[in-house]
């Protein structure tokens, strides 16, 4: 069985007042029986920032943890070194570069709409493109891009059920809101999302060139 756990970066925006000129999504896959090796790493690793002055009330976010000068690059590539040590950790992701999506229709269409259209692209790559019949995928129940009322699960579940449907494969697949200040691997993925938006957003590929041999999927739409 594999663990997904998703994040985005950016603003999944058409708006001509969004700041970001791309939008990000990431998937963050381990094999359930390796998942508690994120929570290890993880929490040596708050446990030492705590210890040089982090607020422990604070979430760890790579963002927050990149501008705040006492930690800074250094930090960011340390917990990142530490996580890909993973055996099976795969990093997956779909970056779309707003400005060249011309079609109407999808520009306009309700808020929302495209991030579940492209998590679902993404993740049906991984389901029946990888062969992961077996998931779980959990999604921070506090982003607003995920909310009940923009149907993102029931999106997901007609998408992946349908598709197994007429592939005639058995899939099973069940999703999760949780709590991101709860679950280490949404704090994990956070860091490998926000080191591909970087490398997009402000062409700084210093994160992105660590994590490179862990990427599984790669999906890059109207980029370059």
């Amino acid at each position: 069985m594999k663990h997904l756990f998703l994040d985005e970066s950016g603003e999944c925006s058409f708006s001509k007042k969004s700041y970001y000129k791309h939008f990000l999504i990431t998937i963050l896959s381990v094999d359930t029986s390796e998942v508690y090796k994120i929570k290890n790493h993880l929490r040596r690793k708050t446990a030492s920032f705590i210890k040089r002055g982090w607020d422990k009330s604070k979430e760890i976010k790579a963002f927050d943890i990149y501008k705040y000068k006492k930690f800074g690059e250094k930090a960011i590539l340390d917990v990142i070194s530490s996580l890909i040590k993973i055996n099976s950790l795969g990093i997956s992701y779909i970056v779309i570069n707003k400005e060249k999506i011309e079609n109407l229709s999808f520009r306009n269409a309700s808020y929302g709409i495209g991030y579940n259209y492209f998590t679902g692209v993404l993740l049906s790559e991984l389901i029946f493109d990888e062969g992961y019949y077996d998931v779980c995928l959990i999604f921070d129940k506090r982003n607003k891009e995920s909310h009940q009322n923009k149907y993102f699960k029931e999106y997901l579940e007609t998408k992946i059920f349908g598709k197994a449907l007429e592939k005639e494969i058995n899939v099973e697949f069940r999703l999760k809101g949780l709590d991101s200040k709860d679950v280490y691997g949404l704090k994990a993925v956070d860091f490998f999302s926000w080191s591909v938006f970087r490398k997009f957003e402000y062409s700084d590929n210093r994160f992105f060139n660590l994590i490179f041999k862990k990427l599984k999927r790669r999906r890059e739409w109207y980029i370059g």
